[in-house]
């Protein structure tokens, strides 16, 4: 009787070990830094090489509509980070080091979210949401571990005149003082592989990875052997370097036995900064085509025009996401919050609005994209909103920074695109559509509601 139950046991003890529990997905969300949406091969760049993300597009989902929630850093990882526009707590626009705002620590991150629900929380790389009190810092916002740069690379001179010291925290702890700039991304992909290496068996891991590149400067950050040949000048070596990295931590994933459970989301924090300022060019090495580009989208980081806003896409879940699904549908970087949570079975936030709303069943295709039904989705400025999207239709009221910078007090412009067939904003269409115009105009004006408080 012993040896017909044996087996029996024997595979119940195994089913029963902390690596055959685990039921929640990893969840491993890496973002580059002002890269822009034609950068990749897969979103149609014909020189630069990034055969492993043009991979994982081609056999999960890409996006071709999606938009951050601001068109520059700190207001969009906020964003990404809680799943509410950061207008709601007072983040505008990029903050520099030692700054008086931050990411409060009222706020609910990710990470902060997940945690409750057994994950193992772990960050690495660029943070850029505060660094003045504790609370505004990564382990202050619920990650177990944290490795990397709390600012940007540009944070000295000759860029910004700052007696800050750019560092490398391992937590709370400087580790590395004035890193070069060609050690950044090595380094974190250094990290991300050990904290996935020393995982623990049974219990689902949140990484968030967020590189400082292809972010200005960029000249420094790509000198092996390895990437010389690769064409595409340095910001063609700087992004191969991303998509080879994503290569090896996907390696570690798989080498580690996580790859049939992990999703791996992969975006940018804005567009490519080509309209930078002068000032990026004082190293006597920066030029304009070391930015990034937006291929046929109007505009650029901190501008809410399309290439401001729209940037790369991919999202790949091993037998959960079907293969080479391409998407024009409208989709948020607030709307990453809510679809983990979804997915690691994690109750939202208490007691806050969520901006975004959970897009699982458009990107596991339960759902067709004439069927789903999504919120607004809002593009927000210096803390105000300037752009509207609905379907597509696209309704933008800004002033013109450009005279205002001039001192000159300039009346707002108001825009409607149609982008379905004018994608690159090329035509206003408001004396064309004026019943559609007062629908978005309604919509926007809408947008207080989301402007503070929960």
């Amino acid at each position: 009787m012993m040896n017909k139950l044996f087996p029996f046991f024997f595979l119940l003890g195994l089913y029963t070990q902390p690596g055959f529990a685990q039921k929640k997905p990893n969840i491993i969300l890496i973002m580059a830094d002002d890269m822009g949406y034609s950068d990749l091969g897969c979103f149609g760049n014909p020189v630069i090489q990034t055969p492993f993300l043009d991979g994982l597009a081609h056999k999960g989902f890409l996006s071709s509509n999606f938009v951050v929630s601001s068109p520059s850093c700190t207001p969009s990882r906020a964003s990404l980070l809680t799943g509410r526009y950061a207008s709601r707590y007072d983040l505008p626009d990029p903050i520099p080091p030692g700054a008086k705002r931050g990411l409060p620590d009222i706020e609910i991150t990710i990470a902060e979210m997940l945690k409750p629900a057994g994950y193992h929380t772990a960050m690495v790389g660029k943070w850029h949401l505060g660094d003045l009190h504790p609370y505004n810092r990564p382990n202050g916002q619920g990650f177990d571990f944290y490795y990397g740069m709390l600012y940007s690379q540009d944070y000295r001179h000759p860029y910004v005149k700052t007696d800050t010291t750019i560092k490398i925290f391992r937590n709370e702890t400087p580790e590395i003082y004035k890193p070069e700039d060609s050690m950044l991304t090595r380094l974190y992909t250094r990290e991300a592989v050990r904290v996935i290496r020393e995982q623990k068996a049974g219990q689902p891991l949140f990484l968030y990875i967020a590189y400082n590149m292809p972010h200005l400067p960029v000249y420094f950050a790509a000198q092996s052997a390895a990437l010389n040949d690769k064409p595409g000048g340095p910001l063609g070596k700087v992004v191969a370097e991303i998509d080879e990295s994503v290569n090896t931590i996907w390696q570690a994933i798989e080498k580690k036995g996580m790859a049939d459970n992990t999703v791996l989301i992969f975006l940018s924090d804005n567009g490519p900064w080509s309209d930078y300022p002068p000032r990026m060019e004082g190293d006597g090495v920066t030029r304009k085509f070391h930015a990034g580009a937006a291929g046929i989208f109007r505009g650029s980081k901190a501008m809410s025009y399309e290439g401001g806003a729209r940037v790369p896409f991919i999202v790949y879940w091993k037998n959960k996401i079907d293969k080479g699904v391409h998407s024009s549908f409208p989709i948020s970087n607030v709307d990453i919050l809510p679809t983990v949570a979804k997915w690691a079975n994690a109750p939202l936030p208490a007691g806050r609005n969520i901006d975004g709303q959970d897009i699982s069943p458009l990107l596991e295709s339960r759902v067709k994209e004439a069927d789903f039904i999504h919120k607004p989705v809002f593009i927000v400025n210096h803390g105000k909103p300037e752009a509207v999207k609905a379907g597509k239709w696209k309704y933008r009221e800004s002033p013109d920074w450009r005279r205002q910078s001039n001192n000159e007090l300039v009346p707002a412009i108001k825009e409607l695109f149609n982008l379905d067939e004018d994608p690159s904003e090329r035509v206003n269409l408001i004396d064309v559509y004026p019943e559609k115009t007062k629908e978005m105009k309604r919509i926007f004006d809408g947008f207080s509601a989301y402007s503070f408080g929960d």
